[in-house]
């Protein structure tokens, strides 16, 4: 099995607004600079993001409906209703129901999320620098010093 690069929340989201929009190559764009990663391997990273894009514009219900079909093997109607049931073409339904069908697509409604930027300045303006460079090193990964240069920088 491939191992998945670690992204912050941050840069994830923006990618995934910007396939949502089809600005596919600003999107592998922004994930080789935040990872690192070759061309072939951030394309492959923003294509599994597809699905999670475009569920987002699938109404819970119509998703539960394509759940359904696919369970009955019937991957072609479920493409058939997502396109008719949302603003997605042919080929952004195909892709949703290949996203679902391979485990990419979360079975719950998308919730979101504050960004981590957003609560790391919360924090600070709670004079809690503590659990902002907490909350940075636990979700990045980062070292400690990492971290508290990050908090820093934020205004």
């Amino acid at each position: 099995m491939k191992s998945v690069p670690y992204v912050i929340p941050e840069a994830r989201e923006r990618a995934i607004a910007l396939v949502a929009d089809g600005d596919m190559i600003p999107a592998i764009k922004l994930i080789r600079q935040a990872t690192g990663l070759g061309l072939k391997e951030a394309k492959e990273y923003v294509d599994g993001l597809k699905g999670e894009a475009y569920a987002r514009t699938v109404p819970f219900d119509v998703q539960a409906k394509a759940r359904a079909l696919l369970a009955e093997g019937r991957g072609k109607d479920a493409a058939k209703l997502v396109h008719r049931e949302t603003s997605l073409g042919m080929r952004a339904a195909k892709d949703y129901v290949t996203a679902v069908q391979e485990g990419w697509v979360p079975a719950e409604p998308h919730t979101e999320r504050p960004l981590l930027s957003d609560r790391v300045r919360a924090f600070k303006a709670a004079g809690d620098h503590e659990s902002a460079i907490a909350v940075v090193c636990a979700e990045t990964g980062m070292h400690r010093g990492e971290a508290q240069r990050f908090v820093e920088a934020l205004d």
